[in-house]
């Protein structure tokens, strides 16, 4: 059975978001500047010759780098992925309640006091 490579450019579009946020992941984990196709396969859920298609591809398009098997960032591939890594994940860097910091602008007024009202139910009383 062959394995099934998506190129539509919706789907391409997925694959695109999906890999550069994992090459962004694993070098911020520490887990290497590069990564081979074994080595993201696992992490991604489809077949080796759809994501080894597109992983090429982004070598294409300069996002990736390929030095014998191994697929690493460009500068504006790390951009890039930066940026999609943190638009997917902005919700879950927010505090939670009573986590708020002077920054907040439901707890804390123009001033830098909390206010009674905070909606995080993290005023002092």
């Amino acid at each position: 059975m062959k394995e099934e490579i998506e190129k539509e450019p919706l789907r391409a579009l997925f694959w695109k978001d999906e890999i550069l946020q994992v090459l962004y992941w694993m070098k911020g984990e520490g887990f290497g500047e590069s990564a081979s196709l074994e080595q993201v396969v696992p992490l991604l859920s489809s077949n080796e010759a759809n994501l080894k298609y597109h992983l090429n591809k982004l070598v294409k398009e300069g996002f990736l780098t390929k030095k014998k098997e191994l697929f690493q960032l460009t500068e504006m591939g790390n951009k890039e992925a930066g940026r999609r890594f943190s638009d997917a994940f902005s919700g879950l860097q927010k505090a939670g309640h009573g986590e708020c910091g002077p920054d907040c602008e439901f707890c804390y007024g123009t001033d830098g006091v909390k206010l009674e009202n905070c909606v995080h139910n993290c005023a002092s009383s």
